[in-house]
Order: C-alpha cells, then sequence, then structure tokens
C-alpha cells in the first residue's frame, strides 16, 4: 500500500489481533435482527476477556475490543447473549457508570461513537476523543462484567471549531457573500418543485429488493412524488409526513406505515467544494428524522459508503435541542466508517423553534459544519480515506456530489424508535438552499453530467436554450425573464435546471 504512517494508522487495527474498526453500518440492526430471531437465547454467568482490559485509540479516535468468552463456551455466539448484555461507559473514573444501551434517555449522547463490528470473531467499536471507561455487564447478574479502558493519548487533535470565523449570510434581496461566488440556489419563490432544480425519490425500497424495506435502514415511511407529501408556498418548501399505510410488490406482506418526501438534485446539479446553506425550520417528536445532505453524483469509489456521504444536519426528533454533523468514509459497508459531532443549543433554544441555517463549508483539506453562523465540528482530510483508492489522501471526498433533503420516521438512526400518533402529520419547511463557491478556487467545480451524445449537442448555446423553452413552455414574453434555478440571473444553468433528461424525453 501507497500510504503514509498516519493513514495506516487510520486502517490499521489496534492492539492484538487482525480487527479492522468499522463505522455503524445502515443494515447492521437489520442483520443483527434475523441473527438473534434464529439463535438460542442464554444468560450470561462468566466473562473472558479476549482482548484488553486496556486497548488503544489509534489517530483517529477509533479502537474495539472483540467479544468476551462467554460462560466459559468458545462456541457461544454474541447473539446467543446479546439480551442480556448492558454496556456503560464514562470518562471520568470517578464518576457513575452511564449507560450507552439508552444513552438520550440518560443525558449522555454517546451513541454516534460506538457500535458492533461483525468481522471475524466479532466485537464492540468505538470512537473516543479522550481516555474512556467501558463495561460489559449481565443484566441478570450484575456481578459479572469486565471492565476495559481504552487509551487515547495518540489520538490526533481536530482543528479547534473556535478558531473558526462566524459565517456571514446572504439576504433574501442580495443573496451575495464577500469572497464567494453564489453558482446555485433554490429560493422557493415559485410553485412548482419537479423541472426546476430537484426530483423526487420514490418508493420504499433500495433497488426493488425485499431486504431492504425502510430505505435498507429499517424506515417506516415510503416516498411519493404527491402534492400532499411535498410543495411549495409563500416561498418555503414543504416536505409532510403523513399516516398513510400501504403495502408494496416487492413485499405484499409488510405495510410501510407513513407517507413522505425526499427531494434529490441528481444529474440536475452538483458540486465538489464550497459552502453550502440550508434555512430551515426542522420538527421534532419521537421517531422523527429530518435529514440535509448530501451524496456522490457518481459511485467513483465504488457503493455505500465507499464513495463518501456529508451529512450537513440530521435530527432525532425526541431530542430537539441536538443536531449531528457526520461524513460516512472508508470502505462499501460494511467495511465503512464515519466521523462527526453534535450541536447542542444552548439557552434552552431547540432546532424546532423557528428557522435556523445549517452549513457545511467543503474544503479540500477539511470539512467544517456550521449552525447559525458558529462553527462546531471541524473534521480534516487525515481523518477520513478511502479503502479503493488508498494513494489519494483527499478520497472520497473529491468528487461532486447532489443535494438531498427528506423527513424520515423510524429508522436505526434513533433505535428504531417510531412517531407518537399525536405528532403526524409533521413537516418540515426549507426557506432556501444556496451553494457558493470560493472566489478564485481552481478546484471547485459544479455541473451535471453532460447531455446525451448525438443527435444532442454536449454544449449548448443560446438558440437551443430560447428552443427548448419555447417547446416546454410555449411562446415567451419578450419582458419576461426565465431564471429557472433561481439564482438571480438568467444564463445556462437555467438550462441545466430543466434537466437533461427532459431533453432525452421530449426528443429536441
Amino acid at each position: 500500500m501507497n500510504l503514509n504512517k498516519k493513514r495506516k494508522t487510520a486502517l490499521a487495527c489496534v492492539l492484538s489481533g487482525a480487527l479492522l474498526l468499522t463505522g455503524p453500518p445502515y443494515y447492521s440492526s437489520i442483520l443483527a435482527e434475523h441473527a438473534y430471531a434464529e439463535a438460542e437465547t442464554l444468560t450470561v454467568t462468566s466473562m473472558q476477556p479476549t482482548q484488553g482490559p486496556v486497548v488503544e485509540a489509534n489517530e483517529t479516535g477509533g479502537s474495539g475490543f472483540t467479544f468476551p468468552v462467554f460462560n466459559g463456551d468458545e462456541s457461544i455466539k454474541y447473539e446467543q447473549v446479546a439480551a442480556d448484555i448492558r454496556l456503560f461507559a464514562k470518562t471520568d473514573k470517578d464518576a457513575d457508570w452511564v449507560s450507552i444501551d439508552n444513552n438520550a434517555d440518560s443525558g449522555w449522547i454517546y451513541d454516534q461513537n460506538f457500535g458492533h463490528f461483525w468481522d471475524g470473531p466479532g466485537g464492540f467499536w468505538f470512537h473516543v476523543k479522550k481516555e474512556t471507561y467501558v463495561r460489559l455487564q449481565s443484566a441478570s447478574d450484575p456481578s459479572v462484567y469486565l471492565d476495559y479502558t481504552i487509551t487515547a493519548d495518540k489520538v490526533a487533535p481536530r482543528p479547534d471549531p473556535a478558531e473558526s470565523e462566524k459565517l456571514v449570510f446572504g439576504t433574501d434581496e442580495n443573496p451575495e457573500i464577500e469572497g464567494w461566488d453564489l453558482v446555485w440556489s433554490d429560493e422557493f419563490s415559485g410553485n412548482d418543485i419537479e423541472g426546476r432544480n430537484w426530483s423526487h425519490q420514490t418508493g420504499y425500497f433500495l433497488n426493488e429488493d425485499p431486504g431492504t424495506w425502510g430505505w435498507g435502514n429499517a424506515e417506516l415511511e415510503y416516498y411519493t412524488d404527491s402534492p400532499n407529501n411535498s410543495y411549495v408556498s409563500d416561498g418555503k418548501l414543504t416536505l409532510k409526513l403523513l399516516d398513510e399505510p400501504k403495502s408494496f410488490p416487492e413485499d405484499p406482506n409488510r405495510t410501510a406505515p407513513y407517507s413522505s418526501a425526499k427531494l434529490v438534485s441528481k444529474d440536475v446539479f452538483a458540486f465538489r467544494y464550497g459552502r453550502i446553506d440550508f434555512c430551515a425550520k426542522v420538527p421534532s417528536g419521537t421517531g422523527i428524522w429530518p435529514a440535509l445532505w448530501l451524496l456522490p453524483q457518481d459511485e467513483s469509489y465504488g457503493t455505500w459508503a465507499a464513495s463518501g456521504e456529508i451529512d450537513v444536519m440530521e435530527a432525532k426528533g425526541r431530542l430537539n435541542n441536538t443536531i449531528y454533523g457526520t461524513i460516512h468514509y472508508g470502505g462499501q459497508w460494511p467495511a465503512n466508517r464515519y466521523s462527526g459531532d453534535q450541536y447542542v443549543f444552548e439557552d434552552g433554544k431547540t432546532y424546532d423553534d423557528g428557522f435556523h441555517i445549517y452549513s457545511v463549508v467543503w474544503e479540500k483539506e477539511q470539512i467544517s459544519w456550521y449552525v447559525d453562523g458558529t462553527c462546531y465540528s471541524v473534521v480534516p482530510y487525515t481523518e477520513w480515506y478511502s479503502a479503493t483508492d488508498e494513494s489519494n489522501p483527499y478520497a472520497p471526498f473529491d468528487k461532486e456530489f447532489y443535494i438531498i433533503m427528506n423527513l424520515a420516521a423510524g429508522g436505526n438512526f434513533d433505535e428504531g424508535r417510531a412517531p407518537e400518533a399525536d405528532l403526524i402529520p409533521s413537516e418540515m419547511q426549507v426557506d432556501y438552499v444556496r451553494v457558493y463557491q470560493a472566489k478564485n478556487d481552481p478546484e471547485a467545480t459544479h455541473g451535471v453530467p453532460l447531455l446525451p451524445d448525438p443527435p444532442y449537442e454536449a454544449f449548448l448555446n443560446a438558440e437551443d436554450v430560447i428552443r427548448l423553452q419555447k417547446y416546454l413552455f410555449g411562446e415567451l414574453e419578450e419582458t419576461m425573464t426565465y431564471d429557472f434555478n433561481y439564482n438571480g440571473k438568467t444564463d445556462i444553468l437555467d438550462l441545466i435546471a430543466l434537466k437533461w433528461k427532459i431533453l432525452s424525453y421530449k426528443g429536441i
């Protein structure tokens, strides 16, 4: 491998044994659910460690240990005793143990930083920022437990978010910002969604595979293009979660309880490096999962999460004072990893008390997250990697990504909690989405795939724009301005905003 020492450490196992630490796969709980159902359930009477009790975190904070031997019998699988295992943690040796099986109820948000891995013998993985103490304990007999210490002396410190300058925002009248070029935006000042900046992703299964219900993530909503679930009104986009049960041909015996909407800019707009601002009012409530995020236009490094994912904002509805910003990277699931942090609103404020601006500044050497202009997390490029292209230190976040907005329910993000009946309908509103790129940044790009081969031309001129507009909208009045992507000017991007797929379909 053509890697430097730091990157080798990020990929390497810790301590003895070939332990590859992976991030929390979207499908892990579904696989575990099947495994638990098939295994004979046992209680734990003894545990002998197979690693530890002291384990060392690597430079990115990754660490972990393999499952112990249960009841003196090496043939007993973790799945057989999982129901009797409790996990506790603390970062202060003299503090009380905190359950991280149900961490949010305890007030300590830790679940972004631990999970299971299933390679080899399997075990628990952790992502820590400082020395952390972990206890594995039998629920039926609390006197049976193992204690571990995860040391973090070698963890490379991240840049301090407090050193980042506060972001300045554009206004409705003038969205321009000094030092930045506004390359794309949607102010939702029209009435339509489809055909300008977005398309709807619909359904309930990934690739029509019955095993991937709920988008492979145990979500409870299916997505539609119905105006009941997504619409523009009074200058704002609304995504609405409704109580509308429905079954699908992929698995007629399974019912999705809710309908909702998911909008994507794939094949319409994608960008590499820059800044994205979402001005949104996010709903709260147990089981509600709003998300504003980015995925790669092309899976250049492989399927999820090898080609990356950038979560600008996602929230667990029952924690209405906390939002999360994350990147996913590494190898294809289940050999994936992730890094990120959370932002807790101060002084009794919550994310559902009004509109807030959620931003990511994506640079070649780091990605930073902001709420209302204040930076709360910075992840440097030394913390991410590509298992596909290990010689490229900036992969997979060196390709163009497209924009996604959706409102989900249930799902593995918050341990499968379903919405309470009085929370439905639930809605997320978006005032605007704006993408900027730093002036004079030669590596910042934006665009969409080229048009198909002849008879279509890849490079279009003004006549093509006029001809397309006439075909789709009829004769145009000379006094009208056709700013289809609402970026404040009429240009070639307005044609792109109509989607190249329309060109192919209409046969222009």
